[in-house]
């Protein structure tokens, strides 16, 4: 009798064990991992794609689930840090044994742990990455999502060309992303017949931009192309005005698409040109769930979703069909249902070709009375841009 006890002692302990014996495996959820910026200089943009993650986890959660699995998120802090990224991910991968990952924020960062990724042959999602560069190097495991960072500056070179503009200066700081939005700024400039008068980029903490900003006004360009973050395209924003610099056009990237660029510079910031994945404007780009996902958003966060937030969201969306249609949450299986399905999301169309980028396009916008306002291309336009700029002695007092 007490051998028999002991025996089925020991049977229960080990059918109660048995689920955690290896993170990631337990079969009644699918595990997720990510290591992104919640500190550091990457910290605004990034914020709010964690906020579009938990909330579509946590809506997900409070239904039925990834084929009926609830979804175990862990998210980690790489401090706007590659190396600290690259650890971070070799631990999710290695020592949670996450299911699936998604990718960091930022292009620089995303290509330092696609590597580790392609290793350990780790399908992801990349909503945080645009530049193209990344998918040129033959990975199979990462996908992309957004418009590449070429085309960020598209829409404001064709608008400088329709009003007039000859001759544009083209700046931004020293690494990946705007190095590869610079490379396309002078593309679409050598397109649409424009003269390329000062292409130059900046090292990544620099906040004084005098010297460079009398070097644009000495070239007499009339438009800057920036392609910038948010602290250094307001840095020269607000320097150009305190030199009275005046140009007919002012278009920045990731920058004015925060929404405290407005919010912080006041009229400083009016009519300054913007690039966009995405904007939360349902009755103009007509996305399905579109509505719901803006209302669930502020309802949360107490601010309307921005295009990092939309773009997060969606990368989530494309997860869930590729599990739902893989019928598992199998890597290898949802890394091949990725390679071949399309679907929609809040932000548009998905299907990647054979390098894995998908063709998203994005559009530009300009500050018009402290909002954002669609302006290119014209299909989906809210309002006539308002070009070239007034003259800085022309304006209110910020």
């Amino acid at each position: 009798m007490k051998k028999s006890f002991i025996l089925i002692l020991g049977f229960a302990l080990a059918l109660t064990a048995a689920p955690f014996v290896e993170k990631g495996h337990a079969m009644d959820k699918v595990t997720l991992g990510i290591a992104i910026s919640q500190t550091g200089r990457y910290a605004e943009p990034a914020g709010r794609m964690v906020n579009s993650y938990k909330l579509y986890v946590d809506q997900v959660n409070a239904g039925k689930g990834w084929n009926g699995k609830k979804i175990d998120f862990t998210i980690l802090d790489d401090k706007s840090d590659k190396q600290t990224s690259i650890k971070l991910y070799e631990k999710l991968i290695t020592q949670d044994k996450v299911n699936l990952t998604i990718g960091p924020y930022s292009s620089g960062i995303t290509d330092a742990v696609a590597n580790v990724l392609e290793r350990y042959k780790y399908p992801t999602m990349a909503p945080g990455a645009s530049s193209g560069i990344i998918w040129k190097k033959g990975r199979k495991y990462l996908f992309n999502i957004i418009a590449v960072a070429q085309d960020y500056q598209k829409g404001a070179i064709h608008i400088a060309r329709d009003i007039g503009v000859k001759r544009i200066a083209i700046v931004g700081e020293d690494s990946l992303f705007p190095r590869q939005s610079a490379e396309g700024a002078v593309e679409w400039a050598k397109k649409l017949g424009l003269k390329v008068v000062l292409n130059e980029n900046y090292p990544r903490k620099q906040t004084d931009f005098t010297a460079l900003l009398q070097k644009i006004k000495a070239r007499r360009a009339e438009a800057l192309i920036s392609n910038s973050y948010f602290a250094d395209a307001a840095a020269q924003i607000r320097q150009l005005r305190e030199l009275n610099i005046n140009l007919k056009i002012f278009a920045g990237t990731v920058g004015p698409g925060l929404p405290k660029f407005a919010k912080q510079l006041g009229d400083t910031a009016e009519y300054v040109l913007g690039f966009s994945q995405w904007e939360p404007k349902p009755a103009i780009l007509k996305r399905p769930g579109m509505k719901a996902f803006i209302a669930a958003y502020e309802k949360r966060f107490g601010v309307k979703p921005n295009y990092h937030a939309g773009q997060s969201y969606a990368a989530l969306q494309i997860f869930g069909d590729a599990v739902a249609k893989a019928g598992t949450a199998d890597r290898d299986k949802v890394w091949k249902t990725l390679r071949t399905m399309k679907t929609t999301t809040i932000i548009g169309p998905w299907k990647v070709d054979d390098t894995n980028l998908n063709q998203h396009e994005g559009l530009t916008f300009q500050i018009l009375d402290g909002q954002r306002k669609i302006v290119w291309p014209k299909k989906i336009s809210e309002v006539p841009y308002k070009l070239p700029m007034p003259n800085w002695k022309d304006r209110g007092k910020n």
